[in-house]
C-alpha cells in the first residue's frame, strides 16, 4: 500500500512539474527574453533522465520526515513498507533502469538533504535537494 502511495506521489510530482512547464510555455510572448529562458529550462529539464528517480526518492525521504526527525533515511528495494532498522528509517525505493546509482543513505542536517543519482545512459550525476531543485553535480 505504501509503495502505491509513493508511486502515486511521484506521479503527482511529475504531473505537477509538467503542468508548470506547460503553463510557462503558454504564457505571453511579449517578453522575448523570458520566453527564451523558459525554453532553456525545459531543455535542461528534459536532459535529466533520472528526474523521476530523484523525485521518487525525495518523496520517500519527505514521507519519513513527516513522521519523525531522522538524521538519516535509508532507501532500500528489499523492504515493502517503512521500517526502522539499526536506528534508521528504511523506506521502500526501487530505482528505474535510467539510474545507474541512487543515494542509498540520505543524511539529513536540520531538514536539509541532498540525494544523488547517476544516469545509466550518460554517466552524469544529478542531485535533488529538500526543496526539489534538480542540478547537475560538477566534478
Amino acid at each position: 500500500m505504501n509503495t502505491k502511495k509513493m508511486r502515486a506521489g511521484g506521479l503527482a510530482v511529475l504531473i505537477a512539474a509538467t503542468g508548470a512547464f506547460g503553463l510557462t510555455a503558454c504564457s505571453s510572448d511579449s517578453d522575448a527574453d523570458a520566453t527564451t529562458g523558459a525554453e532553456t529550462e525545459v531543455s535542461q529539464e528534459a536532459a535529466v533522465d533520472v528526474a523521476t528517480d530523484l523525485e521518487t526518492a525525495k518523496a520517500a525521504v519527505d514521507e519519513a520526515l513527516a513522521d519523525d526527525d531522522w538524521a538519516q533515511v535509508m532507501l532500500a528495494s528489499d523492504v515493502d513498507s517503512p521500517t526502522v532498522k539499526y536506528g534508521l528509517m528504511v523506506m521502500p525505493f526501487v530505482p528505474t533502469d535510467a539510474a545507474e546509482r541512487v543515494t542509498g543513505t540520505v543524511n539529513i542536517d536540520g531538514g536539509n538533504y541532498v540525494i544523488e543519482a547517476v544516469s545509466a545512459a550518460t554517466g552524469q550525476t544529478w542531485q535533488i535537494d529538500q526543496d526539489g531543485t534538480i542540478t547537475e553535480v560538477a566534478e
